[in-house]
């Protein structure tokens, strides 16, 4: 996920001073570290999707069969 950021913001902003994909991970793992909710939600946050794309499927399926 974080790549994709990265290069989601290079491709929208442009490149700015300073900026490399070492950099957004040291920061990301740092933030890790310090309990930051960022970067728990960057790091979480496509497993979260996940889950939440097959427990709405699920429920779909199930409602299906009691119809």
């Amino acid at each position: 996920m974080p790549l994709l950021i990265f290069y989601a913001g290079v491709a929208t902003l442009g490149r700015y001073d300073g900026a490399s994909l070492g950099h957004l991970y040291r920061s990301l793992y740092s933030g890790l570290g310090q309990a930051s909710i960022a970067s728990w939600v960057v790091l979480l946050g496509p497993y979260g999707l996940y889950l939440l794309f097959k427990a709405l499927r699920a429920w779909w399926r199930a409602s299906a069969r009691l119809t």
